[in-house]
């Protein structure tokens, strides 16, 4: 179809949305007759649906609340497993920055290093990320 605009080309245009273009007006279809019981059991469908729906007002009203208190739960664990690291990560980086500053020497001899602060930052690294 090369007669669709630009900005319509990126979109579906097959979509069914129950309409049909027609070159003349459908013919009127007669008004049907609709008698008394036909609007009592329509009233008495309608009230049915009613009731249908407000039960499924008060279930999801109720499914709503428990999700909240859920996500409310899990924040409070979360937060409670954060302030755990934390502290777990103070255990680690405080005692050595502590030991760093003991004295007011200008140097510090530190012999074999190397794997003190690899075992140091490993330890970081399972607090940080798991």
């Amino acid at each position: 179809m090369s007669d669709i605009p630009d900005f319509m080309r990126e979109f579906d245009t097959n979509t069914d949305y129950g309409f049909t273009p027609v070159s003349t007006k459908p013919a009127e279809e007669s008004t049907p007759s609709v008698g008394k019981e036909d609007l009592n059991t329509t009233n008495l469908e309608i009230s049915k649906v009613k009731s249908d729906v407000s039960s499924i007002k008060s279930m999801m009203n109720e499914i709503m609340q428990i999700v909240s208190e859920k996500e409310s739960v899990n924040k409070e664990i979360q937060d409670a497993d954060v302030q755990k690291r934390f502290k777990e990560i103070e255990k680690v980086v405080l005692p050595f920055l502590y030991n760093l500053s003991k004295s007011n020497e200008p140097y510090i001899h530190w012999p074999n290093r190397g794997p003190i602060i690899k075992a140091q930052m490993d330890k970081l690294l399972k607090l940080t990320r798991g």
